[in-house]
Order: C-alpha cells, then sequence, then structure tokens
C-alpha cells in the first residue's frame, strides 16, 4: 500500500488587534512612571555583649602601701584598699560587674565604682556610679565567692572626659580569716 499523502490544513489566525495610539501613550507613561515604596525603619540590631576578665594582679592599695598574694586566694592590702582603673572605651556600656572573692569572715568588703573629671577639677570629687557589698560566705571547695553588681550611675554608660576605676575596701588576712579579692568580670557593649 503506497503511504498517504498528508494534506495541508490552512488554519484561519486572527491577527492580534491593534492597539489605539492613546492606549499605547498611557502604557508608555506608567512604564517610566515610578511608585514611591514606603521604607519602614529597620529595628536597631542589639549590640552584642562581650566580657573582659581583670586579675587580682591588677589591683593595686593607694599611697604605695603594702599588699600581698595569697597564692590562688586573691590579694590583700595593707590598708585594706585595692584599686584599678575600668579600661572600656567611651561609649560603652556597662551592663555588669561580677566580683570574684573570698570572705570567710564576720564583716562585708565594700565595692565602689566611681568616675573624676579628667580635664577639670570638681569639688564633688569622684562620682558613685555604683556602691555594694560582698558579704562573708563560704561555698565548697575553696570557700570562693562571686557578688553580681548590676546597678549603675547612668546607665553603665562610660562618658566622655570621666576616668572610671573600682575599688574594693575591707580586703585582709589574719590567720584563717581572709578577705581577699580573686579579680572581676566586665559585661559590656560596645558602642
Amino acid at each position: 500500500m503506497p503511504p498517504k499523502k498528508k494534506t495541508a490544513v490552512k488554519r484561519s489566525v486572527k491577527a492580534a488587534p491593534k492597539k489605539s495610539a492613546a492606549v499605547s501613550k498611557t502604557v508608555k507613561k506608567l512604564a517610566k512612571k515610578t511608585i514611591p515604596v514606603k521604607k519602614l525603619p529597620l529595628l536597631p540590631l542589639r549590640p552584642k555583649a562581650k566580657s573582659l576578665y581583670i586579675s587580682s594582679c591588677f589591683f593595686f592599695p593607694l599611697g604605695g602601701d603594702t599588699y600581698a598574694d595569697i597564692f590562688q586566694g586573691g590579694r590583700i592590702s595593707g590598708n585594706g584598699l585595692l584599686q584599678a582603673p575600668i579600661l572600656l572605651p567611651v561609649g560603652s556600656v556597662m551592663k555588669s560587674v561580677t566580683v570574684y572573692y573570698k570572705n570567710n569572715t564576720q564583716e562585708d568588703m565594700m565595692v565602689l565604682i566611681l568616675k573624676h573629671h579628667i580635664d577639670h577639677h570638681a569639688y564633688s570629687g569622684e562620682v558613685e556610679v555604683s556602691l555594694d557589698s560582698c558579704p562573708p560566705g563560704t561555698l565548697p571547695p575553696d570557700d570562693f565567692l562571686a557578688k553580681l553588681i548590676d546597678h549603675f550611675d547612668a546607665g553603665g554608660k562610660i562618658l566622655d572626659k570621666y576616668l572610671y576605676f573600682i575599688q574594693i575596701d575591707g580586703t585582709m588576712q589574719d590567720g584563717t580569716s581572709v578577705r581577699a579579692l580573686r579579680g572581676i568580670k566586665i559585661v559590656y557593649t560596645e558602642p
């Protein structure tokens, strides 16, 4: 059987309707026109907290008085007072200060975080940024304690033209009775 011939079938295709000139102009105008987009404010990113540890070996007594290190137990001062600078960038915010210490006596050690002006004399002298105490206690195995401080003047913000420092008052050793500073931890955010 011979193959069948294919016959072409014509289909009628309607041509797309021509656009009128007015519609074409409107489309061009809309294409050129930009539609304003309302920008929403971005939520500020919460700065990541950082930790700074300061060993008791950075604390010294005022006026060149004597001090002693009790091996891993911490540092004491002959006059009871130890002091160290707080070296954070201007604009940083202190979130907390944890004091690590040993106190097996019946009295507290005082913790003072202070600031004073660098460029002029202030009659009030130093300004308290925070005042707290480290109570006595025992905690096995080594009687090392920790005191968290999270309340500060100016919300803990490190202001320009101020010097910040921390004082630990009441350190001592008499036989087995000890009030010693082991170190501090400062949790802060950068500006």
